[in-house]
């Protein structure tokens, strides 16, 4: 690939991948192309402010020679089917999380990137957050010692679930953020969960999860998952996680970004990290995320994550989607960063 910007379209322009078009279309290396999605009215109209071409179907974007990669931000059961197809078309791809909705849609990927030569980088955007990137750096064991239990924490709002209704899951949405990172910080397998869930707001999905995992490595662990906040939460969300070890411990807390707006009314904050629009332009962990995938592109070199780990944080959603079928333990089916 050259040094010569990185021609890119966007499948599924919903809010992320809106973010991930913007983004496209102001970073100096990459110039957007063209957006498929089927609400014609939030794609051409994203399309016609940012420049680009719309299309309904993405097997017509796929279908232009001058695009060298695409992002796909589609719902996640429409995973397996665009990016197989992008990989078929040629196409380098940045799938957003979860990488598909089960292990057996994740291993369709995995397979047809590797048998046409096309890059994959799965989008897990805490790869790229300051924050949980120096956590993993303090749980390194020549500091931490050997992990003794981790705890992650990640709320929302309401609201969220609401939009997203049957379509979706909490932990496709936001339970597979703290399962790829507790895997990346304890640097070992989550080999078995245990789940429970809890739904009273009739929203078409669970209110709250919590589970317990176990590690490969003796390690334990709890996921506390819910979006069923009212709206006053601050910042939309309240994320925390803790790594604790025989030598040392780690821990972070989202919930306070450094800013706040107070009225008579109450308090609001505003995200300063993951994707804050600063004087016009989409700035944070996603932009250094999107600058990232272009330049291992343009440059060959590796991604931060392998694919393969965000195919064993799919299986790890399997086990956990089993467990609470069954309500009982539920071994997980292969490891860490395992061959599909």
């Amino acid at each position: 690939m050259t040094s010569e910007r990185l021609r890119m379209g966007v499948i599924g322009v919903g809010f992320m991948g809106s973010l991930h078009a913007r983004v496209w279309s102001q970073l100096p290396n990459t110039r957007l192309v063209a957006v498929a999605d089927p609400d014609a009215e939030a794609g051409k109209g994203l399309a016609d402010d940012l420049g680009a071409d719309y299309y309904r179907e993405p097997a017509s974007l796929l279908e232009r020679d001058d695009i060298d990669a695409v992002s796909i931000a589609s719902p996640d059961r429409l995973h397996v089917e665009s990016a197989t197809a992008a990989a078929r078309a040629g196409k380098h791809i940045l799938l957003e999380k979860p990488m598909a909705h089960d292990a057996k849609g994740a291993e369709a990927i995995a397979r047809a990137v590797e048998e046409t030569g096309v890059r994959l980088m799965v989008a897990h955007v805490l790869r790229f957050d300051p924050r949980y990137v120096q956590l993993q750096a303090a749980a390194h064991p020549d500091r931490l010692g050997e992990p003794i239990h981790l705890r992650a924490k990640r709320n929302t709002i309401r609201t969220l679930a609401e939009r997203i209704g049957a379509d979706s899951s909490i932990l496709c949405q936001l339970g597979v953020h703290d399962i790829d990172a507790m895997q990346w910080v304890s640097r070992s397998p989550i080999i078995r969960v245990y789940a429970q869930t809890v739904s009273k707001l009739s929203n078409g999905n669970e209110d709250a999860l919590y589970a317990v995992v176990n590690f490969a490595n003796g390690a334990i662990g709890t996921l506390d998952y819910s979006w069923a906040w009212p709206e006053g939460l601050p910042a939309g969300y309240h994320a925390a996680f803790e790594v604790i070890g025989t030598r040392s411990a780690a821990l972070l807390d989202v919930r306070d970004q450094g800013f706040q707006v107070i009225t008579a009314e109450g308090s609001t904050a505003a995200d300063t990290h993951l994707w804050p629009e600063i004087n016009g332009r989409i700035t944070g962990d996603l932009r250094d995320e999107l600058m990232h995938f272009t330049e291992a592109i343009q440059t060959s070199a590796p991604f931060v994550q392998d694919y393969r780990e965000a195919l064993a944080a799919v299986r790890v959603l399997d086990a956990l989607f089993a467990s609470l079928e069954e309500d009982r333990p539920v071994a997980v089916a292969t490891g860490f960063g395992v061959e599909p």
